[in-house]
């Protein structure tokens, strides 16, 4: 098991994304009133020319506003929101599609170091796919790896864990029904790997049984 919170995020973007190409660009004091993890999060993100988030959008700095007692600083492409607690700013507020709000089991700073990794696993360089996995098979494939031990999220849909080793990253969840009302498929996962080198996606190529995804 790995604890978010020891996770070095400078450490891991560089791993995934390359070293920095631009200095740090500081956020101006009147955005003092945002939380120190989402500063940081701009500050740091700034120095890399390449969106580190393409899943999801983080707003600019100047499109946060404060509305009943919420800020809004994230959203995804279809319509769902993700904001902090101006009162109490360590929380996450989930935005769901019928207009109501949830509270993250994680706080601010694990949200944000799930996100990166979230999409890191979606977005690298080398990457298999699966949206009908049978579960005997997820001890091989995960066998090399660490699941990190995020407290979950509801977005896309409960269940999903995220297992880390050098190089390799897992986004495990539920497969969803093949009909309506799109519930869990008993059995069955979705699995998104993604990994720097070609190399460490070998062994997947390996269980003939999985038809996989290929992005390379």
């Amino acid at each position: 098991m790995i604890d978010p919170i020891q996770i070095d995020l400078p450490t891991f973007i560089r791993d995934w994304h390359g070293p920095s190409s631009m200095p740090v660009t500081p956020l101006p004091s009147k955005f003092s009133w945002l939380p120190s993890p989402l500063k940081e999060w701009y500050e740091l993100s700034s120095q890399w020319s390449d969106r580190l988030i393409t899943i999801k959008e983080f707003l600019a700095p100047d499109q946060i506003e404060i509305e009943h007692g919420k800020a809004i600083f994230m959203e995804d492409y279809g319509d769902q929101s993700w904001a902090f607690d101006v009162n109490n700013p360590s929380i996450v507020l989930e935005g769901q599609s019928d207009g109501s709000w949830k509270r993250s089991t994680e706080t601010l700073s694990e949200f944000l170091i799930h996100n990166i990794m979230h999409d890191s696993a979606h977005n690298a360089p080398f990457q298999r796919a699966c949206n009908n996995v049978p579960d005997s098979y997820l001890p091989d494939i995960l066998t090399a790896m660490q699941e990190v031990t995020f407290g979950g999220w509801l977005w896309p849909r409960p269940g999903h864990q995220i297992f880390l080793s050098d190089g390799i990253i897992a986004d495990i969840g539920p497969a969803m029904d093949d009909e309506a009302p799109w519930g869990d498929k008993p059995g069955y996962f979705e699995v998104q790997i993604g990994a720097t080198t070609s190399r460490r996606l070998d062994y997947l190529d390996e269980m003939h049984a999985i038809r996989w995804i290929r992005s390379e």
